[in-house]
């Protein structure tokens, strides 16, 4: 057989000697327990390893970079930040009592009390796993989909509740079960970003029905409403179009398709009038955050003077969809319903 190289070979003595702090637990393994069941001598593990203290701080890191890994690649897989939220939540709450990963993430923080190389490491690993979490709500704010004003707080607030219950949940038998321990922490993670919790779940999870926009969507599409109405009182072309997706279509009689052709109508329209006044005093939206879609029904009031007829007034409801993209939500179409114009 090919003899193994000595990074070969240490890598497994690190698999095994996570699997023996698995049985006996950090401060109860010794050397010769690896090397046993290894099928080695003692000396082979101390030619790779200095000391004990070493072995162990390595196995862990060995063992919790892995665990990481893998949170991350499944993370960032997820096709919005509501679902990568969620799956940080299912992937960093533990599976049981017997969970082998926690085992050594708990156990680890013990010895890190004794062993400045595992204290290092286990703050090291510590600090990747509140730095994803917070990588997730900052993508989330830039989206728009969250709305926080400092996500490496909320990541460290979420990651402390999480590490806490979940030695509650490790250690001690009937405290609560898993899904109680998730609910806990999505209700948290959820109100750090500005959702409810039943926002927060992976779009892979069986799908929602519409629902009441969450407070972080429900502003953030306000929002957009006063940005148009704010266009249409300046008669400003350019912010006005800023507001719509790129295929979006403008129902005033005929449908006007497309980002450009209506700024083009808007800038056209708006040259007949003297002034005009729009505001919306009314705003009710149903979300589908999973899938970044949304519709809404916009109460609008107008006060207009046109240039050849004079003053006049408008009472009407928008009928909108709404579509989520990188910037921001946009305007994917607007049709309008008019109750009384004078």
């Amino acid at each position: 057989m090919k003899k193994p190289t000595v990074a070969e070979r240490r890598a497994e003595i690190l698999e095994v000697t996570c699997q023996v702090v698995i049985e006996r637990g950090f401060a109860a393994t010794r050397i010769a327990d690896v090397a046993k069941k290894l099928g080695v001598s003692s000396s082979l593990i101390h030619y790779h390893f200095d000391s004990k203290e070493q072995l162990l701080a390595e196995a862990f890191a060995h063992y919790a970079r892995k665990d990481v890994a893998e949170m991350e690649a499944e993370v960032e897989a997820a096709p919005n930040s509501v679902g990568q939220l969620d799956r940080v939540v299912q992937n960093y709450v533990p599976e049981g009592s017997n969970d082998m990963e926690w085992m050594l993430w708990i156990d680890g923080w013990g010895e890190a009390l004794r062993n400045p190389m595992m204290r290092k490491i286990s703050q090291e690993l510590d600090e990747q796993s509140a730095d994803l979490l917070e990588r997730v709500i900052t993508k989330g704010v830039e989206r728009a989909e969250f709305v926080c004003s400092n996500p490496a707080a909320a990541a460290m607030r979420i990651t402390a509740l999480v590490d806490g219950l979940a030695i509650q949940f490790a250690a001690h038998h009937g405290m609560m079960n898993r899904d109680q321990l998730i609910e806990h922490v999505r209700t948290i993670a959820a109100w750090e970003v500005g959702l409810e919790p039943d926002s927060l779940r992976d779009s892979s999870s069986p799908r929602v029905e519409i629902a009441v926009a969450a407070p972080a969507t429900d502003i953030a599409l306000r929002q957009l409403v006063s940005r148009y109405c704010d266009a249409v009182v300046r008669k400003d072309t350019e912010a006005f179009a800023e507001v719509w997706d790129t295929d979006a279509t403008w129902v005033l009689g005929k449908p006007i398709v497309g980002r450009d052709a209506i700024g083009a109508a808007f800038d056209k329209l708006v040259k007949q009038y003297a002034y005009l006044v729009q505001t919306a005093p009314n705003a009710v939206f149903e979300v589908d955050e999973a899938a970044g879609t949304a519709t809404g029904r916009v109460t609008i009031l107008e006060q207009f003077k046109k240039t050849r007829t004079g003053p006049g007034s408008l009472v009407g409801v928008y009928h909108d969809r709404y579509v989520r993209r990188q910037g921001g939500w946009l305007f994917a179409e607007r049709r309008i319903e008019v109750i009384d114009q004078s």
